[in-house]
């Protein structure tokens, strides 16, 4: 792309944002839970299959807006060395100050700087860099994703959101309405009516009006309205096309990040078509994906995933067999520890509460039932019983523990706490740590 095309876009889209700060979420909000798409724990077990504590990281938020990145980013690891973001809008930069002042984050900044020109940056590497809805929106996402690249730590993880083109179908299509009508970017404030009014004034039974329904909320703020309908640049991408994209810039896919039901053939073909989920399992990982958006191409607006410098990611996942297991040493996902919940009768606690506020060996009910954010089933309740929990879950709390010694101590379950471990590990409730 000419340079002073280049220069065009990024000035556009400057001005958007300089104009409608994004996204418009209040600075003295809490943030609650964490990403898991910006967790450096989960981002690292994807890429190594080994526990990697963020102690000391230094974090890079590319595209920072008003801050809510910096601070999920922040409140999801635990030990970070420093978060660091940049943005355009200076505008958005003030909220995002105000933000970090508010909520006292530590080792926390944000700067001005140009994702398409390093050297407005602040200096040195980065061990974990996160551009969230940023790079669809660059004149050249390659040189943008080569740019970061280049700040990348050798064993460095990348979180990224992109756009899906065939998800956000419907959007794409409003917006072509909207030019046909004369309502093109850059937003007004009555540009920013018309399109409010449109919505209202949707058939009940129109597609249009089921999307004014399912973004209700969302629309509220006038800033939302101009990222979705007005927005300067816009460059979607299909599941499928990432790999190539992240090729031309050295970088390698490693899987898309546990969100909601995102992704997941369970919820979306039941157990009854047995021979669908035999042929989908032995595809290649970025196949199954473009199975599931091919199947169901208006649910996946995003695609959120970690990738990585080409030749870092592990080849290959070995089996989960009993050796695998006796062989590696195994210990609580520290997330899991931190934001896990546990229900017996009709209580629901943190499951951290276990290990101080609640004795468990008070706890006579056998039904003791999991709570999971990444869960990758429909609720994210996992059917458990006191047994699992206590005598195979707490003890990993501080501590790994081999997989032999787990196995031997339950001889007489063996079969069936390997399978646990199995579906534990899936869900990443258990890791497994380096030897």
């Amino acid at each position: 792309m000419a340079l002073a095309n280049e220069a065009e876009i990024t000035q556009a889209v400057q001005a958007q944002y300089e104009a409608f700060p994004y996204p418009p979420v209040p600075y003295d909000r809490p943030f609650e839970g964490f990403s898991s798409l910006g967790s450096y724990i989960l981002a690292q077990y994807a890429r190594t299959r080994t526990l990697q504590k963020p102690s000391g990281a230094r974090f890079l938020v590319a595209g920072c807006g008003t801050g809510w990145e910096v601070h999920g980013i922040a409140a999801s690891n635990p030990g970070y060395g420093a978060v660091v973001g940049i943005d355009l809008s200076r505008p958005a930069l003030e909220i995002a100050q105000k933000r970090i002042k508010y909520h006292g984050l530590r080792n926390c900044s944000v700067h001005y700087g140009d994702l398409m020109d390093p050297s407005t940056w602040p200096e040195g590497s980065f061990d974990m860099i996160s551009s969230y809805g940023v790079i669809h929106h660059t004149a050249d996402p390659v040189k943008a994703l080569r740019n970061l690249a280049s700040r990348l730590a050798p064993e460095g993880v990348m979180a990224l959101m992109l756009y899906n083109r065939s998800g956000r179908w419907h959007l794409y299509r409003i917006r072509r309405a909207l030019e046909l009508l004369g309502i093109t970017p850059p937003a007004t404030p009555e540009k920013i009516e018309f399109v409010r009014q449109l919505l209202k004034a949707a058939h009940p039974s129109s597609m249009l009006a089921r999307h004014a329904k399912a973004h209700e909320e969302y629309y509220l703020p006038d800033e939302n309205i101009v990222d979705n309908f007005f927005h300067a640049n816009d460059i979607p991408f299909d599941i499928g096309e990432i790999p190539d994209l992240l090729a031309q810039a050295g970088l390698e896919f490693i899987d898309v990040a546990p969100y909601l039901d995102y992704w997941n053939a369970k919820p979306l073909i039941a157990a009854t078509h047995p021979e669908f989920h035999r042929r989908y399992e032995a595809l290649a990982r970025i196949d199954q994906l473009r199975v599931i958006e091919y199947l169901e191409p208006l649910y996946h607006t995003q695609n959120l995933f970690w990738c990585c410098h080409q030749g870092k990611k592990l080849a290959n996942w070995d089996p989960f067999t009993a050796e695998f297991f006796r062989s590696s040493r195994w210990q609580l996902n520290p997330l899991f520890l931190q934001h896990g919940q546990v229900r017996y009768w009709d209580q629901k606690i943190p499951l951290s509460d276990l290990l101080g506020k609640v004795d468990p060996a008070q706890i006579v009910t056998q039904k003791m039932d999991i709570f999971w954010p990444i869960a990758r089933i429909p609720g994210k309740m996992i059917a458990s019983s006191r047994h699992q929990v206590v005598e195979l879950l707490l003890p990993l709390a501080n501590q790994a523990r081999s997989g032999s010694e787990i196995l031997d101590q339950h001889a007489e379950r063996a079969e069936h706490v390997l399978h646990l471990f199995q579906q534990w590990e899936a869900d990443r409730l258990v890791l497994r740590v380096a030897s």
